[in-house]
């Protein structure tokens, strides 16, 4: 069976994410960001993560060489910024947005959020045309605010939306 790139993405759109926001400082502590929904759970024992970027991406090199890396579970408030950390212009996704630095000493957002979550990058692994990113849970924090998700190429702040 050959398959086509489009419906297979539409296929994948048939499965309901939550979105993230991945941060870390890059080249001259410069802020870098972008909108996820390929985040995942891997183990507990030890606390790992994991998230895919497109081998594409122009953010590719800095996250595969930092150190740590920050991980915002979105709330249902925050549609707004989740399309501004998906925009390809990455130069313009810190525009007005406050940061701080997460107990690791990386760059995170001063927003609020559902969750968020400091990892060590632990591991990598080039698969396909992404690079899957293993986390080490050091550090987060949760509330018990509404999740923002991603449903066929939508974003939803209420799951009886979908």
């Amino acid at each position: 069976m050959q398959i086509q790139q489009k419906e297979f993405r539409k296929l994948l759109g048939n499965f309901v994410t939550g979105v993230t926001i991945i941060t870390t400082h890059g080249f001259m502590n410069k802020p870098c960001g972008l909108t996820v929904n390929s985040f995942n759970s891997l183990s507990l024992d030890p606390p790992l993560i994991l998230w895919s970027l497109s081998l594409k991406s122009t953010s590719k090199n800095i996250f595969l060489n930092c150190s740590n890396y920050v991980i915002h579970i979105l709330s249902s408030e925050q549609i707004e910024i989740a399309n501004s950390f998906a925009k390809k212009n990455s130069q313009c996704r810190f525009d007005n947005i406050r940061t701080k630095f997460s107990p690791s000493g990386t760059t995170m957002l001063d927003i609020e959020y559902k969750a968020w979550i400091d990892c060590k990058n632990y591991r990598q692994y080039i698969e396909g045309d992404h690079l899957i990113m293993i986390g080490k849970i050091q550090y987060y924090n949760y509330s018990n605010a509404e999740p923002l998700v991603f449903y066929n190429g939508d974003f939803y702040e209420k799951l009886s939306h979908i």
